[in-house]
């Protein structure tokens, strides 16, 4: 039966295996965490993102966003790529195409399915959000030397890789 935290013998030796604990380790500050971490860097960046792209919601550039690298999906694909259900995708897109940004079009391959293309309209939203998003980065790694962002990116990078295995693994 394994021993709880509180019940282990102090005096025995760490694993050579696992470095010993920081002075200000996770357990005495969250915060320190890389999933809190994460998350609240990702939370002030949209918040920063949020002011600078006036008149539109964070599901409504993220649509915009994401239909600037796919036109012609319908909307299953897109609800695939944003994680939502197809019927929040049909109501954002209703939005989206009222203001004139978005169009659907009758989809060749499938006469249920209509495909999602961006109107010229769209192009000065995302030159926006584009601009917005490369002053953001900037001020986010402001003191970062160029190596330092590459290393980070590419620890990021890393980082993805692994958690979808993972989540392949889990079957998610």
């Amino acid at each position: 039966m394994p021993t709880l935290r509180s019940e282990r013998n102090t005096a025995e030796p760490r694993s050579s295996t696992r470095p010993a604990v920081p002075p200000e380790s996770a357990a005495q500050n969250p915060e320190r965490t890389t999933g809190f971490l994460l998350r609240d860097n990702s939370r002030l960046m949209r918040i920063a993102f949020t002011e600078r792209v006036s008149g539109l919601t964070q599901a409504q550039w993220g649509a915009l966003a994401r239909l600037s690298r796919h036109q012609g999906l319908n909307q299953v694909g897109l609800a695939d790529l944003l994680e939502v259900q197809p019927i929040t995708v049909a109501r954002l897109i209703d939005k989206l195409a009222a203001l004139g940004l978005v169009e659907r079009r009758p989809d060749p391959k499938d006469r249920r399915a209509q495909q999602l293309f961006l109107t010229d309209k769209a192009q000065p939203l995302l030159d926006q959000m584009w601009d917005a998003g490369d002053e953001i980065l900037d001020a986010a790694y402001s003191g970062f030397s160029e190596q330092e962002r590459h290393d980070f990116i590419e620890m990021m990078i890393r980082m993805r890789a692994n958690l979808a295995r993972l989540a392949q693994e889990d079957g998610v």
